[in-house]
């Protein structure tokens, strides 16, 4: 407990500080880094004592790696807001609302109660929508207007789930579940796979995130779409040990089918895009699809274990290289400018070589390619369901086949077409996205340290 109580007071401390430190640029971002840093180091020490089983809170091994997994991104983020950030009418308000966000992903890890858990995910919605919109540009506004509504049906939502939950266990608690009746846990489940489906695009409930991701400031949008997919795993994780007892098979065969359907829409019309952000922002909705293979999986007590492993290996090169393709993003696109199409990337390779590579290097951890952090998380992802559900581990594979096609034209784009690219010149921007590149190839030896 003492480490909820320091990381608490860590946050609400450079939250006070960031409030009054005025318009001093250099401050701010020392401040907000280095509160990240410190939430960071604690999350990491954490992971060595024992699991934390107390009325309110509740973390293991896993709910604490994810948790490590969102501040390491969050940090490196917020290193590349550093120029960019500075255009802002309000500068510090974007330290603000990210280390609020990550306050709040952090109280879905600890949660041991339904309150802490929705407080905590209440909390973090409304930082991450309200960052998006920090830039005020007419497509931010736009973006995060579309994104405030869906983060409400999915707090909604997810609220109608806890109350099932709350009613049919007769407790609040999440830490010591119980068995709930065969139909409230089939309600609950619909419901909280609908709110998960509207927060983070999985198909059918979709629409909002292409305009969101694809035509907002791509600076916030480096911070929130991590960060949203690492809540929505915590959230699903912390409830499955009460819902899947209850509809083991059904869990396996609604969870897989929504994996395929979203993947499958991500990938195909990410084919059709011209965009770089809205390459990223269907490619993001297929990252859902991966990632809802592993808790479908979860099903399934002999994979459960290897599919808790995959899902932090993909949710850290998914967050990784989201987030330096986002920033290599915002390298490219004025405060206020258009989203930059592909074409806009030719002649990189020559203009910045380092920054391709590290674009490359991101880009082929998505695509999967080994012995990349990417590949590892698909590895472990589409080995769990192997032997219960065969038909979602091979699905998977093709998915991962049409999405080849995409990533291709990206890489294209930056080494092989000739061109002049327009770099802004953020210096911190482009080496958070060299850091994104450097830790995607060290995480690449995790497996062979870390076994599940």
């Amino acid at each position: 407990m003492e480490v909820v109580y320091a990381s608490l007071g860590v946050a609400s401390a450079a939250i006070v500080a960031l409030l009054f430190a005025g318009k001093r640029g250099a401050l701010a971002h020392a401040t907000a880094v280095a509160a990240l840093a410190s939430l960071l180091a604690l999350t990491l020490y954490s992971l060595t004592l024992t699991p934390i089983r107390e009325r309110e809170v509740a973390a293991d091994w896993f709910s604490l790696a994810v948790a490590a997994i969102a501040l390491l991104d969050a940090l490196i983020s917020v290193s590349g807001f550093r120029g960019p950030a500075g255009e802002y009418r309000y500068e510090n308000g974007a330290y603000i609302l990210a280390i609020a966000g990550v306050t709040g992903l952090l109280g879905v890890a600890w949660s041991g109660s339904i309150p802490v858990l929705f407080t905590s995910w209440t909390l973090f919605s409304v930082s991450s929508y309200a960052l998006i919109a920090i830039p005020r540009d007419a497509y931010s506004a736009s973006g995060a207007a579309k994104y405030g509504l869906m983060s409400l049906a999915a707090s909604n939502l997810l609220l109608l789930s806890l109350g099932v939950v709350a009613v049919a266990t007769g407790s609040l608690q999440l830490s010591h579940p119980v068995s709930i009746p065969l139909a409230a846990g089939l309600g609950a489940t619909a419901l909280l796979l609908a709110a998960v489906g509207f927060k983070i695009g999985v198909f059918p409930f979709q629409a909002w995130l292409p305009d969101t991701y694809g035509y907002s400031d791509p600076l916030p949008v480096s911070a929130v779409a991590p960060l949203s997919k690492a809540a929505t795993i915590l959230a699903l994780y912390k409830l499955s040990s009460i819902l899947i007892p209850q509809a083991q098979e059904k869990w396996l065969l609604l969870v897989g089918a929504l994996a395929v359907l979203t993947m499958t829409y991500g990938n195909v019309t990410a084919l059709l895009q011209r965009g770089l952000q809205s390459l990223l922002a269907y490619s993001s909705i297929a990252q859902a699809g991966y990632l809802l293979v592993g808790l479908a999986a979860l099903a399934a007590p002999e994979a459960r274990r290897i599919a808790l492993y995959g899902l932090a290996l993909q949710l850290l090169a998914y967050s990784l290289a989201k987030t330096g393709l986002f920033l290599l993003a915002r390298t490219v696109r004025r405060h206020g400018g258009k989203p930059p199409a592909l074409d806009e990337l030719r002649g990189l390779s020559q203009a910045n070589p380092a920054l391709a590579a590290s674009a490359a290097i991101l880009t082929l951890s998505l695509m999967g390619l080994p012995p990349l952090a990417g590949f590892w998380g698909k590895l472990y992802l589409f080995l769990a369901p192997v032997y219960t559900a065969p038909w979602l581990t091979s699905l998977a594979l093709i998915n991962t086949g049409i999405a080849a096609a995409y990533y291709a034209r990206l890489l294209k784009a930056i080494y092989f077409e000739p061109g002049s690219v327009r770099l802004q010149g953020y210096r911190a921007t482009v080496a958070a996205v060299e850091a994104c590149a450097a830790i995607t190839v060290a995480a690449a030896v995790i497996p062979l340290f870390i076994q599940p």
